[in-house]
């Protein structure tokens, strides 16, 4: 058991985080094997550093920690609230949670990942559209991203490679869900994707199994925006 390969997924019990948790452990290489596939959802509780490195420490014990998907956003920070309103508390819980989650997973990773691991975060693009009445949100998504680039420098030196996913807000709250009854948060369109639409779940899947092949591993620090051409970075 402890030499198969283990990929780790945080936030795999909703949205984006369990369909890629569920992709990734259906999915069979060409040679017919398989990750050990984790995932970590509500029962992680972040606001305790000890109970985090301690599932991880678990974890490590079933084989070789060589890929961690990070799709956790505190849900809290998907709630409207004009910024004038908001007082330390509400910040704090829409926020500053998700960029600690952040900075806690990135640490037990050092820790726990093998050289030549793959780090991969997926996002919502909220960042680059600018979302009313979503400050917080908008903002640890950027902390968060450029978190990653500062932790991607640094690993290369071990071939540890990190980057970034992005998806359109809908889809990191849903998956492949449907919406139903469930109101979202407005976002400003920018027009209409460039590709057809298809399934945001198997667009990040694909990334996340591109970045972790050799040739991934000359990619480092980078944005992936996976959202079929709405948002075009510079």
């Amino acid at each position: 058991m402890v030499n198969e390969n283990v990929t780790v997924v945080i936030g795999a019990d909703r949205g984006i985080g369990r369909a890629i948790f569920d992709g990734l452990r259906n999915a069979v290489s060409d040679d017919g094997t398989s990750d050990v596939v984790v995932g970590l959802g509500d029962e992680i509780d972040f606001a305790d550093p000890s109970a985090v490195a301690a599932s991880f420490a678990e974890i490590a014990t079933r084989g070789t920690i060589n890929r961690v998907v990070f799709c956790f956003i505190d849900e809290s920070a998907f709630t409207p609230a004009p910024i004038i309103e908001m007082d330390e508390a509400a910040w704090d819980a829409a926020g500053e949670r998700s960029l600690r989650a952040a900075l806690i997973t990135f640490q037990e990773v050092h820790r726990n990942i093998a050289d030549g691991g793959r780090v991969v975060l997926v996002l919502p693009t909220v960042g680059a559209v600018g979302v009313a009445d979503l400050v917080p949100l908008c903002s640890a998504v950027e902390g968060v991203r450029v978190m990653a680039k500062a932790v991607a420098r640094r690993w290369g030196a071990r071939s540890i490679t990190v980057n970034t996913i992005e998806v359109e807000l809908s889809a990191f709250i849903l998956g492949d869900e449907p919406v139903g009854d469930r109101v979202l948060p407005a976002v400003a369109t920018l027009g209409a994707s460039a590709l057809p639409a298809g399934s945001a779940t198997q667009d990040v899947v694909g990334l996340i199994d591109m970045l972790s092949t050799d040739a991934g591993g000359a990619l480092t620090g980078a944005l992936l925006v996976a959202d079929r051409g709405t948002v075009m970075q510079p």
